[in-house]
């Protein structure tokens, strides 16, 4: 009998696996989990992997995916089905913590990168992403915020201080580097 982690590891492949073919001259390709087809995570998710792609060439193929919610996104972060994944602050602080639903089973590679509302919509990843990915992903978000903004009336109001603040998870060491940079740590 599958345990419920190898379940949900499975149903994740699946999900993201489904007609999922990378872009055909991308060095790598990024997934980028995001929430309901039409939610804000998702359509934050796309923009973000519009702007890597026409930003970074061809280095990275991204491709957005909707998925059901913060739990199965932290756990296709956590086994390496998704190189980031936007979820709920709660969820990731009691996933890093082990505490809640997590009782137990904390995720003790989850890492920060940014976020959308302090203390809801968060981008995570895992401690063994690459730094360089996730710096150009995030150094890509943040020196193109003005298109982000303008791609919804929820993320009208982003500010990179606000975007840094009540992270669930420690810093990625590749978001830290870009932070670092810009003088915000």
């Amino acid at each position: 009998m599958l345990t419920r982690r190898a379940a949900l590891g499975v149903a994740a492949a699946a999900v993201l696996l489904a007609g999922a073919a990378p872009p055909a001259l991308a060095t790598q390709t990024v997934l980028i989990g995001g929430g309901a087809a039409e939610g804000v995570e998702t359509l934050a998710a796309r923009q973000i992997c519009a702007l890597v792609e026409e930003r970074a060439g061809h280095k990275y193929g991204c491709i957005p995916r909707t998925g059901p919610g913060s739990v199965f996104n932290l756990r296709a972060v956590e086994i390496g089905l998704m190189e980031f994944g936007f979820v709920q602050g709660a969820q990731a602080r009691e996933a890093v913590s082990g505490s809640g639903a997590w009782k137990g089973e904390p995720l003790a590679s989850l890492r920060s990168a940014f976020g959308l509302h302090p203390g809801a919509a968060q981008l995570v990843t895992a401690a063994g992403v690459a730094d360089d990915l996730v710096y150009d992903v995030v150094r890509t978000v943040f020196e193109n915020l003005d298109v982000l903004r303008n791609a919804h009336p929820a993320l009208g109001g982003l500010r990179p201080a606000a975007m840094l603040q009540d992270l669930p998870a420690p810093l990625h060491p590749g978001a830290a580097r870009y932070y670092g940079e810009q003088g915000w740590l």
